[in-house]
């Protein structure tokens, strides 16, 4: 998940484990309260308040610490730092000799800035780096906001782990890759008032009483987690749970090249070995991540050995390649199973990820067999771990595919590519960093279907989830509470996609699932993207307990139902043997949820409304033909009562029709509302249950919207929620072909306006007045945009100042896009970007500059001839910037803020003449 293209990972960084407590208290504010509480603060063990002098306290990188008497909490000294160059420079106090290991403290430090180059507000974190052999982990202890000016408790508990040879405590700024780093992060600070107190708290246990993951779904896929060492001492409850539930073991960091060889030539294999040592120990299957990274890989693989201030040639990096990938597969030889030989390669823009994202592998190593692409460090990257171990499966590992088709098909098609030429991939890694309400469900599985077809070039290819978490938030301003009903939530998403990833391993598609991270106590995503702020993400809470998340996919009905709202428009679509226009302005929702069987009939169902009656169109997938297939939808009275309505393939009368097509058949129904007052805001239960039944009348499978907890008749305590709502955007586009070049022809003046009036981000920020023509290939868009302040400096496309007209063809609202679904973006200078399938070489525009802002022109290609009386799916966005950042967005229709990822919200032009 991350803006809405999804972040580029930094926290993973740091392996978030072990915080029990979390705070940071603003002095003359209001103190934020502790996330979780421990039992009982004990006995001081440490505290430094730098009078005397700044004893052992040394630096990391670069900074600079020394006694300063200007700024003080208390008394008349502080410790400065100084002299920073990158996020991760500061302080560092070793604490072996002083704490404990397996002991749990309590730690606070005051820290206070006052740079003239400082945020008004700046996080720090509180951090613990353990050494084990040659080996290095970094864990969060404490984080928190600081206000300029103002001195600022961070406090936090902490765990040592007991497999420690030496810990130490450090103060940083959240992680930014060092060409990203600007003067904010390079600030002076000063800490006073260490205080570090041994704690109690009680000891976690699992519960040993409940199915095991890697049972129940032994007849699909293994089911594996994410950890980190200390995980596995038999000191830690965590490897006693990990070896009750899971079958499956990737590493966080510890694999990543700045772990293992961390300067050139020099090899930390310690925590490696005791990975593999523990997998084999216990019959796991192990996966090796990552052997190439654009980010966690040491400077010196891209610098000349003799001038580090010049790059490394291409040969160079090869060789560095080369023997990096060829001494750390060689050594886990036929232990390690799954390798993620490449990771995270393609570009949140377009192509693959280059210098302005981070990575300087395809710009060094470059296109050397000449075919016009640079992905031959890629190619070499399998190459040389198929000749490290021939029997190893070899991955692509990549996150936001299963949200992006752009992402998705830029990452299928350099695979194919790969394959075509021989180079030995084995899968691709769908890393699926989702949320509670997107990607959608028949997204997912498009994306893991897409994937599939690639076995036409390797019948053992293999789609596999490696990195599954599932926040609970959809944005960074979403509070932290977490409460019962987003947890049920939660768990009724799990269980869709779980009957998904079931029914792709049924069909061959689907080989691992991997969770990033065991339990909520092991989460990257704690603190992240929102400091102070814990996530909920995982099937056990942070005390090792099942969630209604973990019950939802192993026995459903032991959860609380959630249930789903949907809006339903106003209108009165014909019930006919024609299947009414209407319904093209409306979109869908999926009763997709089996409760019966995994591969069966499932439907697209819309719905509307008037005062007197409820109409259904719905879609039914069903490849198997059987008299006796059935769809029963359940309507509530005013008693709150269910009205069951069957129907099956042959019912046709005045109120329902049933009509045949090539992948199931389409039901139009027209339901009276028994006893209900219709009119805007109002709720109705209802739910659907599609039936596939065989030749013998039997049911096979059935899948419901919404009551999965019952597998009969279902329950109007279950039943989701129908709101009343208005009609579906629609504006009429007249005929007419203007002359595409930026300024305001008389034809337009005629045209039908629409407005940018719903606003997905700031206020009073940049809107467009739309006008729209057609002629049989084009739809025609003027936008005349209200900008005071123009500004295309951000790297990010997308956060220029820009519009941006989505349109949908064939206006199918399909849950990602389709053959005939564009996005077509244009900034102030006439630059032209987007997604989807555009069709670029026919489409044209122009941009001008206006004393309040800007104008711009588009003609739009159509696929197919346009005619009067049709009905297109289309937005249109205007994004503002400022100074290199988006600071506000504005649409015209859909408020989902994920036009760029799905079309089913928009609203609707109708072509007349």
């Amino acid at each position: 998940m991350l803006n809405k293209k999804k972040v580029l990972k930094w926290i993973s960084v740091i392996t978030i484990g072990l915080i029990t407590n979390i705070i940071c208290i603003p002095l003359q504010h209001n103190i934020v309260p502790a996330l979780a509480q421990t039992d009982q603060i004990a006995d001081v063990q440490y505290s430094e308040n730098f009078e005397e002098s700044i004893g052992e306290w040394k630096t990391r990188g670069g900074a600079v610490v020394s006694q300063d008497s200007t700024q003080k909490y208390k008394e008349n000294n502080s410790l400065k730092v100084s002299g920073r160059t990158k996020t991760w420079e500061g302080p560092i106090k070793d604490l072996t000799n002083i704490l404990t290991k397996g002991e749990t403290y309590h730690f606070s430090v005051y820290v206070m800035y006052d740079d003239e180059n400082g945020l008004d507000n700046q996080v720090f974190n509180l951090q613990f780096e353990s050494v084990t052999g040659e080996s290095k982990t970094y864990k969060a202890a404490g984080s928190g906001i600081a206000q300029k000016g103002q001195w600022t408790k961070i406090e936090g508990d902490y765990t040592i782990p007991e497999s420690a040879d030496k810990y130490s405590l450090y103060i940083e700024l959240p992680y930014k890759a060092d060409d990203k780093v600007n003067d904010s992060d390079k600030i002076d600070f000063y800490l006073d008032n260490l205080v570090i107190t041994k704690t109690e708290i009680a000891k976690k246990d699992f519960q040993r009483d409940i199915p095991k993951l890697k049972e129940v779904f032994s007849a699909y896929f293994p089911v594996g987690t994410e950890i980190n060492t200390n995980q596995l001492d038999s000191s830690d409850i965590h490897s006693e749970f990990l070896k009750y539930q899971y079958n499956a073991l990737v590493p966080g960091n510890f694999m990543k090249p700045d772990a293992l060889q961390p300067t050139e030539g020099n090899f930390n294999w310690d925590e490696g070995d005791k990975y593999v040592e523990f997998g084999q120990e216990n019959g796991m299957i192990l996966r090796g991540h990552t052997l190439v990274w654009h980010s966690q890989i040491p400077n010196w693989f891209f610098e000349d050995k003799n001038d580090s201030t010049k790059p490394a040639s291409s040969e160079l990096l090869r060789s560095r390649l080369e023997n990096h990938i060829k001494t750390v597969v060689g050594r886990y030889k036929g232990k390690i199973k799954y390798w993620d030989v490449v990771n995270e390669v393609i570009s949140d823009n377009s192509g693959l990820r280059g210098e302005n994202e981070g990575s300087k592998w395809k710009s060094i190593i470059g296109d050397i067999d000449g075919d016009g692409y640079d992905s031959d460090y890629i190619e070499l990257a399998f190459k040389y771990a198929h000749e490290a171990d021939p029997e190893a499966k070899l991955i692509i590992n990549e996150y936001g595919t299963e949200g992006s088709t752009r992402k998705r098909d830029d990452l299928y098609n350099l695979v194919e590519r790969m394959l075509k030429k021989g180079i030995p991939v084995d899968g691709i890694g769908i890393q699926s960093h989702i949320s509670i309400t997107r990607p959608s469900v028949e997204q997912i599985k498009s994306c893991i279907e897409k994937f599939a077809t690639l076995k036409k070039y390797n019948p053992d290819f293999t789609v596999q989830v490696t990195e599954l978490d599932m926040s609970i938030y959809n944005s960074d301003d979403e509070p932290e509470n977490i409460t019962n009903d987003i947890l049920v939530q939660q768990a009724s998403q799990y269980k869709s996609l779980f009957d998904v990833y079931k029914e792709e391993a049924q069909k061959g598609n689907l080989g691992l699932v991997m969770f990033w991270g065991n339990s909520d106590d092991d989460s990257w995503l704690d603190n992240f993207p929102v400091v102070g702020r814990n996530n909920a993400a995982l099937l056990f809470d942070r005390n090792l307990q099942a969630k209604p998340a973990y019950w939802a996919i192993v026995n459903p009905s032991k959860v609380d139902v959630y249930k789903k709202t949907v809006n339903t428009s106003s209108g009165t679509p014909v019930i006919g043997n024609n299947v009414d226009a209407k319904w093209m302005t409306t979109k869908s929702f999926d009763v997709n949820s089996f409760v019966k069987g995994l591969d069966g009939a499932t439907a697209k169902v819309k719905s509307m409304w008037d005062v007197d009656n409820l109409y259904i169109f719905a879609d039914v997938h069903d490849e198997t033909v059987g008299d006796k297939d059935s769809v029963d939808i359940y309507v509530s009275n005013s008693e709150g009562k269910y009205e069951k309505y069957s129907i099956n393939r042959s019912t046709n009368n005045d109120r329902i029709k049933v009509s045949k097509t090539s992948s199931g058949y389409q039901i139009q129904a027209k339901l009276p509302l028994e006893g209900i007052e219709a009119r805007l805001g109002t709720k109705i239960i209802f739910d659907m249950k599609i039936n596939d039944n065989d030749s013998n009348g039997d049911i096979t499978s059935s899948a419901v919207w919404n009551d999965y907890a019952s597998t009969d008749t279902l329950n109007p305590e279950n039943g989701g929620i129908l709101l009343f709502s208005q009609a579906s955007k629609l504006v009429e586009v007249k005929k007419g072909t203007p002359v595409i070049d930026g300024s305001i022809d008389d034809i337009w003046k005629t045209a039908n306006v629409i407005s940018t009036d719903v606003s997905l981000q700031g206020e009073g920020t940049a809107k467009a007045k739309v006008r729209l023509l057609w002629d049989k290939n084009y739809i025609y868009v003027l936008s005349e945009v209200s900008d005071g302040t123009l500004d295309k400096t951000s790297k990010n496309l997308h956060e220029q100042d820009s519009v941006e007209a989505f349109i949908d063809e064939n206006n199918a609202r399909t849950s990602d896009y389709d053959n005939d679904d564009a996005q077509y973006r244009v900034n102030y200078d006439n630059e032209q970007s987007g997604g989807g399938n555009r069709i670029v070489d026919k489409f044209k525009s122009a941009a001008s500059k206006t004393d309040d802002g800007y104008v711009v022109e588009m003609a739009i290609p159509l696929n197919n001839q346009a005619v009067v009386n049709q009905i297109l799916g289309f937005d249109f966005q205007v994004n503002d910037a400022t100074n290199g950042t988006r600071n506000g967005v504005n649409i015209w229709c859909d408020e989902s803020s994920m036009t760029w990822s799905t079309l089913k919200n928009i609203g609707n032009i109708l072509l007349i003449g």
